[in-house]
């Protein structure tokens, strides 16, 4: 009995020694973690009482108000006001000490999450990226602070391929929360599609992720990264202690998930009671684009109309591969070939800058779906492009880049050339190029000097088109060429119509031609505009086939 009693004691001291450990580690943690969460106050403090001073707000109403919050977009906010270097050397000394402490709590994924949080607002983003391959917390954790690490350096292949993981391995509510994209839709948008994302309407968010990626011709999905990451940065601020004087809310959530988290805070001015007393403004990455098409087809890729700077947007995204984004507009010019077709897009970015020197990669990015695209790219700022692609409906992304200078210039749209009903006449789309010495016979003459853009010069411009699925009747095909002001009323083009009013073509002329038979006839005109006062114009060619409906093609122009 004695013997038993013995090997029971001992049995039970040696299993009290590891849960002895295991109370004494997790007390160690919580010493850590609060050590770790005063550090975290000490400084949100110091930054509180030096905030910039600067009189911001919204220019009348408000362009979304978020719960508590008024949200604007002003032009004002592309000016960083700049930390003071006390809160610069508090922020240094913040992540001097949370380093320290990671080291004796590995697995706190708090401490994790503040160090990466404050490292890329110190711009360190390789050290946040290490930092993130280190953590041991929850896997999913890790990964998420890994995609966002990656993202913000610029990585979109590696980030996307982390927040993947952190997806599969999350809380089911966590990845609902996540898969949400209602939270960025217009009103109108959400109307029509409901919820969206979050087992909902899976293929519509497939689609919308897609079609605003921002940059089709970069690796990864830097919107949707984008949009992971101000989840993983609502995570991180949620526990913390924040720069407003308010407690943490849904609202800032939802504010942070549709505009991204502040990169900077301003105060305005106090009053001589209370100096600190001023409003504080949380200023977001800028200048913000709207990367979402804001088009509610989006099962018609060729109806999709895209507004970077759409007013009083739902959602708005600073690019990381571009800190400016300008939109243009390229002369974009479709033509058959057989079933396929050929597009071709001309552009100029040469006399801007920072186009105008240095590296420039130039992309068109031709798309039918989110898995496959046809590609053409170039390292000019000036030039054509051109790719042939399936008859279906694209996207047509064309993105220019200054990797050094981060600045972008940018055209999106959806393209269709409908299949040429049997036995009927088409034409082509009209291509603007600029006339040489050789006669325009081909294609691929007039893209060598293709305009970039539809607006053209008081001088000699050249035109050209093909007609296609003439047969031997049209050997001697009326075809005409008409120039026309732009936005004439119904009832004027009523009155020319019968003799009630004169005519305003200030270009009018008509031939017979005697194209190609069976396969493609090409043509080309030189017209000289000199002549012509400025302004917009429709340019028209018809063609009358003998037995068949007419067959014609417009293109609307700016004559300077």
């Amino acid at each position: 009995m004695k013997t038993r009693t013995a090997s029971f004691v001992f049995l039970a001291i040696g299993l009290m020694l590891p849960m002895e450990s295991e109370a004494q580690q997790a007390g160690d943690s919580l010493a850590v973690r609060k050590a770790a969460e005063r550090a975290q106050v000490r400084f949100e403090r110091i930054r509180k009482l030096n905030l910039p001073r600067r009189d911001s707000g919204p220019r009348g109403e408000c362009d979304a108000r978020i719960g508590r919050f008024c949200h604007w977009n002003s032009a004002d906010d592309t000016v960083v006001a700049p930390e003071p270097a006390s809160v610069s050397r508090a922020k240094q000394a913040l992540l001097a000490t949370l380093d320290t402490l990671s080291r004796r709590s590995p697995r706190d994924g708090w401490i994790t999450g503040q160090r990466i949080r404050y490292l890329i607002e110190s711009r360190d983003d390789s050290t946040a990226v290490t930092v993130a391959r280190g953590c041991r917390a929850e896997p999913w954790w890790c990964d998420g602070l890994l995609g966002l690490a990656l993202h913000e350096a610029g990585q979109g292949a590696e980030a996307d391929s982390a927040f993947a993981r952190a997806l599969a391995a999350m809380p089911e509510r966590e990845r609902c929360r996540w898969t949400d994209m209602s939270p960025l839709l217009d009103p109108a948008q959400r109307k029509r599609y409901g919820k969206v994302g979050c087992g909902q309407n899976e293929d519509v968010a497939e689609r919308l992720w897609w079609l605003a990626d921002a940059f089709h011709s970069l690796p990864g999905n830097e919107r949707q990264a984008e949009h992971f990451s101000r989840h993983v940065m609502a995570k991180i601020l949620e526990p913390a202690r924040i720069v407003y004087s308010v407690s943490w809310g849904n609202d800032i959530r939802e504010m942070i998930v549709r505009y991204g988290w502040a990169r900077y805070w301003t105060q305005r001015p106090g009053t001589s009671m209370e100096p600190y007393g001023g409003a504080i403004s949380g200023h977001e990455a800028t200048p913000n684009y709207r990367f979402i098409p804001v088009s509610l087809a989006l099962d018609s890729l060729h109806d999709l109309a895209f507004d970077l700077d759409h007013a009083r947007s739902a959602e708005r995204y600073a690019p990381v591969a571009a800190n400016r984004v300008r939109a243009i507009s390229p002369q974009v010019a479709l033509f058959r070939r057989g079933d396929s077709v050929r597009a071709v897009v001309a552009y100029d970015v040469s006399t801007r800058w920072p186009f105008d020197s240095g590296n420039v990669q130039s992309a068109l990015v031709l798309a039918a779906d989110p898995h496959f695209a046809v590609t053409a790219s170039s390292t000019s700022p000036r030039g054509t492009l051109a790719a042939n692609i399936d008859g279906r409906p694209h996207v047509l992304s064309l993105e220019i880049l200054s990797p050094d200078k981060r600045h972008a210039a940018w055209n999106r749209e959806g393209i269709w050339l409908p299949a040429r009903e049997p036995g009927s006449v088409d034409i082509s789309d009209i291509l603007l190029f600029e006339p040489g010495e050789i006669h325009v016979t081909e294609l691929s003459d007039a893209a060598a000097t293709a305009l970039p853009g539809t607006a053209v010069q008081r001088g000699k411009t050249g035109f050209y088109w093909e007609i296609y699925g003439l047969a031997a009747a049209d050997s001697a095909l009326p075809v005409s060429l008409t120039l026309t002001p732009a936005g004439q009323s119904a009832l004027r083009r009523i009155g020319e119509s019968i003799g009630l009013a004169r005519r305003l073509s200030p270009l009018n002329i008509a031939w017979r031609d005697s194209p190609t038979m069976g396969g493609i006839s090409s043509r080309s005109v030189v017209l000289d505009l000199s002549l012509v006062p400025r302004g917009k114009y429709v340019l028209r060619v018809e063609a009358l086939p003998e037995g068949k409906p007419p067959a014609a093609s417009s293109r609307q122009i700016l004559i300077q």
